[in-house]
């Protein structure tokens, strides 16, 4: 359907058409080799890793459990457990039901891993982890499927042409590419989302036409329903949606009914789960609500404290933080959507007639739900694309296809009113072979020496170094014994690749010292400590100020550069005796060593075997 701002054009030849998707789809199996293959060093993200982590748990038969003990949020189920059976209950440190996460992403990743155990021990000569190719190589299948789900939808809303250009800047656009690494449920969120507005964009179409529209928005919202079973943070989203529906649509109270109805319905069966471990519906997820309130500093620093001295309905520095993060969003705002040049001309399409209805209104639709998605980033923060370019929390990237299709309607509208021959095909189409080389241009040039670089790149070293290296992990995991567990600053990345229980690194030792009693009376001690460069790399002056996160153990991150002084175990052993005072977990395991160097600092309670450290210098 082409809107009658786009001037109409005579059909190009078959053959012409036929070489197009030939090449569009060579594009798409390069791309795909490349970011599954030489580009993938494993997944890239904590959450991605804890969701993971659960996801195997369910292949496993276990249900949404998770081996990774964050301190607040045990603590949180602790109090549940006492509640129910009495105060001398005392629940297991191994595995804990997962409260944090949506459910969605780790039950469809299990279907994979479940289909591939075979592969979850990390080989000998392996350096990826088999299960993070799964889990990426899926991700990559649900964004091509959502490529081809906004193909329909933007040719249905303009025409063939805005649609298969679209769908080329959406395969063009390296940040879905970045996030299908991740272990992220953003590309499964993107197929829930582009589905559902494909469904919403029936139900505007059939309003205008004076016909029914209650099957169509009963679809989009179970599709939006599964949606907030991907990612919490959507249910802002579908506030928007909500609040479209309600003000759009004649048989609004009846429509506003069934959303609210299958939306709950859908997502009320897990609050009910939270519920049931918890005591709210919200589980460990009610704590996220205090971290984005101001007052508790960090997400981080609030699970990782066993007793919540900060949190609750704090609202201080609320205010100042809701105008970093919104000015933030609005001043990064084109590379949020992906460096699609067209995306932000979204905005502007706002002020043009389209003579369709359908068109002009289901425009409004989108503003209003990414108006909402850009108040719950603020809300619950979203870290600077410099800083980190596939956050958990971008919702953005949800709008790139609808934004794109509506920025190159507006493009094709003021080309067209150009004096220019428009009878001569590369002309008439230079808007978009514009936008075409400056959206993907820049991904093309920073790439390419990447490429080169990789192609020299020992296979070993093509990993996250320096914090996360599978080979490293798993085998400081298999030296002790499977009922003990290690405690660490990346607890995600050593309970997934070293397949064992692990405890976030608490607020201070007195709270360690609490959590290792209690796991001597499970018969589940916390018998070692893993540190890994994102502690041990800080800067000293910064961690021995009061104020640090780190403060408490600072003696670790001092005793690490100490260790590079040692050249004989006596001298290790001077150095150990020096800095060990106060530490709970104090005998040095020497480094495993091998391509990567020393990269972890592991200390066990009791002395294990292992290399001498001059053997791994």
């Amino acid at each position: 359907m082409a809107t009658t701002e786009i001037s109409d054009t005579p059909q190009e030849l078959d053959a012409g058409m036929m070489i197009r998707r030939a090449l569009f789809l060579l594009l798409l199996i390069g791309l795909a080799l490349y970011f599954l293959g030489l580009d993938f060093r494993g997944l890239s993200t904590s959450k991605g890793m804890e969701q993971a982590v659960v996801s195997r748990e369910i292949a496993k038969g276990n249900g949404f459990y998770t081996t990774i003990l964050k301190p607040l949020a045990w603590k949180q189920i602790e109090k549940k457990v006492k509640a129910d059976k009495g105060p001398g209950e005392a629940l297991d440190l191994t595995r804990v039901p997962d409260t944090y996460h949506s459910p969605l992403n780790p039950l469809v990743n299990s279907l994979v891993l479940g289909m591939a155990k075979n592969t979850w021990e990390l080989g000998e000569t392996q350096s990826i982890y088999t299960p993070d190719m799964l889990i990426a190589g899926l991700a990559m299948v649900l964004l091509l499927a959502s490529i081809g789900i906004n193909y329909l939808l933007i040719s249905r809303i303009f025409d063939d042409r805005i649609g298969g250009v679209t769908a080329l800047l959406m395969l063009l656009c390296e940040m879905l590419w970045r996030f299908s690494q991740t272990g992220l449920p953003q590309m499964l969120m993107l197929f829930l989302f582009s589905f559902g507005t494909y469904f919403l964009y029936k139900a505007v179409e059939n309003e205008v036409q004076g016909k029914g529209t209650l099957l169509w928005i009963s679809l989009t919202g179970g599709f939006f329903g599964l949606l907030g079973l991907a990612h919490w943070i959507t249910l802002w989203i579908f506030f928007g949606l909500l609040a479209f529906v309600v003000i759009y649509f004649s048989r609004r109270l009846l429509l506003m009914v069934v959303l609210l109805g299958i939306f709950g319905l859908i997502t009320g069966v897990w609050g009910y789960l939270n519920y049931q471990a918890t005591g709210n519906p919200f589980g460990a997820g009610l704590y996220v609500f205090y971290s984005g309130l101001g007052g508790t500093g960090s997400e981080e620093a609030l699970f990782r404290d066993l007793e919540q001295t900060v949190g609750g309905l704090n609202f201080n520095g609320f205010i100042s933080k809701i105008i970093i993060n919104s000015m933030g969003q609005i001043t990064e705002l084109y590379s949020y959507l992906g460096g699609v040049v067209a995306a932000p001309l979204f905005f502007l399409s706002l002020m043009h007639p389209f003579r369709r209805k359908e068109i002009a209104d289901f425009r409004w639709a989108i503003l209003i739900m990414w108006l909402c998605a850009v108040l719950g980033m603020t809300f619950y923060g979203i870290k600077s694309i410099q800083d980190n370019a596939t956050h958990e929390n971008n919702l953005h990237l949800l709008f790139i296809p609808l934004m794109t299709g509506y920025g190159l309607a507006l493009l094709s509208v003021l080309w067209n009113r150009l004096n220019i021959p428009l009878n001569i095909p590369l002309v008439r189409n230079g808007h978009f072979i514009l936008a075409i080389l400056i959206s993907g241009l820049p991904s093309v040039m920073n790439n390419a020496p990447r490429v080169m670089a990789l192609n020299r790149t020992d296979k070993q070293l093509r990993v996250m170094y320096p914090t996360y290296v599978p080979r490293l992990l798993n085998d400081y995991a298999k030296l002790l014994p499977e009922n003990e567990i290690i405690v660490s600053d990346i607890p995600w990345a050593v309970a997934w690749y070293g397949q064992r229980s692990c405890v976030w690194l608490p607020k201070d030792q007195n709270q360690l010292t609490r959590l290792m009693g209690l796991g001597k009376d499970k018969g589940t001690p916390i018998s070692a400590i893993l540190l890994s460069p994102n502690i041990l790399w800080c800067k000293l002056n910064e961690t021995s100020q009061i104020s640090s996160e780190f403060f408490d153990w600072r003696q670790y991150i001092m005793f690490y550069p100490a260790l590079g002084l040692a050249k004989t175990q006596n001298e290790t052993t001077a150095i150990l005796e020096m800095l060990t005072s106060d530490m709970p977990i104090k005998n040095y395991f020497p480094d495993l060593g091998g391509p990567f160097g020393r990269v972890y600092l592991f200390m066990t309670e009791s002395k294990i075997a292992g290399p001498k450290p001059s053997e791994t210098n």
